[in-house]
Formats: C-alpha cells, sequence, structure tokens
C-alpha cells in the first residue's frame, strides 16, 4: 500500500512539474526564434521557479542552463561577440539557477566568462562568485575568479591579493600567495605582503616554491626597509625625497640594497619605492 502512495504521489509531481513549466517552456523556444528581442522574458520569479520545480531543481538547474548554453551557441553563429541585449539572459538564467539549486557550479563560470569580459559588468560577476563561495566555501576557484577581476577589471590590487591569498591557502598552491605578495606591494601594502610570504613559507614544502618564496621575501624586505627610511626622510626633513641617493646624503639609509631579481630600486615621481625588475626575473 506504501509502495502504492509512493509511486502516486511521484507520478502526480512529474505530471504537475510538466504542467506548470509547460508555458515557460515554450517562451524558452519562442525566443530562440526571436534572438534579437531586447526584452527577455524565460522566466517567471526565482521563488516561483524554485517552488514549481518540486524535488527536480537539480534537472531544472541543469535544464535552464543547457537552454542558455544553446542560446549563447545560436548568437555566436551570428555575431562575433555577444551583443548587448545577450546580457539579461546570463543574468536571470544565473539568478533563477543560482536560486532553483545553487550548488550547480556550472552556471557561476558561464556568468563570470560572460558578465567579465564581453559586458564588463563585474559586479555582477562577482555576486554570482560570492554566491558560489556560501555554498562551495572550499572551492578555492572561485577566490582566484574574484582576485583576478579585482585585479584586472577592478584595479583593486588589496583586494585582488585578499582573494588571491584564500585560494592559495585553500589550494595549497603558492604561485597565487606569491602573486598575492606582488598586487599588496603594487598598493603600498608590502607589509602585509611580507607577512604574506613569510606564512606561505610556513606552510610550503615544495623545495623549488620555497627559493622562488625566499627571493620575494628577500625584495620585500629590501623595499620595506627603503620605505621606513623615506618615512623618516619626510618627518625629518619635511618633504619626500626626490631620488633614494638622497636617502644615503642624509644618513638614512646605509646603502642602496640590492634587488636579488637583477633590477635597481628607485623612487618613482610620487615618492614610491619601485624597481625596474617588477619582481620578475629578466629573461
Amino acid at each position: 500500500m506504501k509502495r502504492k502512495t509512493w509511486i502516486f504521489s511521484f507520478l502526480l509531481s512529474l505530471a504537475a512539474l510538466i504542467f506548470i513549466n509547460f508555458v515557460f517552456d515554450t517562451k524558452v523556444k519562442g525566443h530562440f526564434r526571436r534572438e534579437e528581442s531586447e526584452s527577455f522574458r524565460l522566466f517567471a520569479r526565482p521563488g516561483f521557479e524554485k517552488w514549481s520545480s518540486f524535488e527536480f531543481s537539480f534537472l531544472k538547474a541543469f535544464y535552464y542552463t543547457l537552454s542558455l548554453r544553446v542560446y549563447l551557441g545560436k548568437l555566436s553563429e551570428k555575431y562575433l561577440t555577444p551583443p548587448s541585449f545577450a546580457r539579461e539572459p546570463i543574468v536571470r538564467t544565473a539568478e533563477v539557477v543560482t536560486r532553483l539549486c545553487p550548488y550547480y557550479y556550472d552556471i557561476y563560470y558561464i556568468a563570470n566568462g560572460y558578465l567579465t569580459w564581453d559586458f564588463n559588468d563585474v559586479e555582477t560577476a562577482n555576486r554570482f562568485l560570492k554566491k558560489g563561495i556560501e555554498h562551495y566555501p572550499q572551492r578555492w576557484i572561485f577566490y582566484l575568479f574574484l582576485g583576478f577581476n579585482h585585479f584586472y577589471f577592478l584595479s583593486d590590487n588589496e583586494k585582488g591579493a585578499y582573494y588571491l591569498v584564500k585560494a592559495s591557502e585553500i589550494s595549497g598552491r603558492p604561485f597565487y600567495a606569491h602573486l598575492a605578495s606582488k598586487l599588496l606591494y603594487a598598493s603600498g601594502k608590502t607589509e602585509f605582503a611580507i607577512s604574506v610570504v613569510k606564512n606561505m613559507l610556513e606552510n610550503t614544502k615544495d623545495e623549488g616554491w620555497r627559493k622562488s618564496l625566499r627571493t620575494r621575501l628577500e625584495a620585500l624586505e629590501e623595499i620595506y626597509a627603503i620605505e621606513r627610511a623615506v618615512e623618516t626622510f619626510v618627518e625629518k626633513m619635511g618633504r619626500r625625497p626626490k631620488q633614494i641617493e638622497e636617502l644615503i646624503e642624509n644618513g638614512f639609509l646605509k646603502a642602496i640594497p640590492e634587488d636579488p631579481y637583477g633590477g635597481k630600486f628607485y623612487l618613482d615621481e610620487e615618492g614610491n619605492v619601485k624597481t625596474t625588475s617588477n619582481l620578475t626575473y629578466s629573461k
């Protein structure tokens, strides 16, 4: 008896799912026929979409994501780059799918890839990535994407470095912390960069990476020593030095340190410590 009841409930749910979503299915097909339309009415509200999916939320999320892939594929046959009206289908699909099944991570990759590179909508892309982290806190690739987006698209080195450090900690890959230290230095956070590299040295066993991290640490410590000399110069002299040589002439620095990457340290027009190597070995 219980078995019959279960089968009946399952069939009833399945029939309801098909009936409720039939209307939306026709809208999907209709939209592909009018792909240049500026309006996109594929979904109901995310809450209703989730309710109407019953226990088939994953399948529905898969279906909508597949529909989006097909839609974007059709556009790519006609346009060199996705047209402006394609942004709305991507955002709407991502909103619904992440509500239906937030663990269906393919949609996060699609949304991030298109919204950043094709539509310059980095804030929306980051919002979806942060939502992904809420449900996948150990998926380090989301942190990597956030770090890259802040660094490359938003020119925010400090936040970019923060997310790269998280990606490094979760994945166990020192390279991302190595890159984060460079971004922190570029954003004027040399002391923080030093602490990041020291932390990675303590937690990295690979000797190749340890050698690379030691070189980065040495360079950052030399830079920090010059930065402190500049700060003392400003306090005593009431102005910023124009050249590193002024620090030596006035007794704030004994000698110009050597850049372990083979470059030369100097002060830019704003008095910030720079190096011709940009913390990278020359070829």
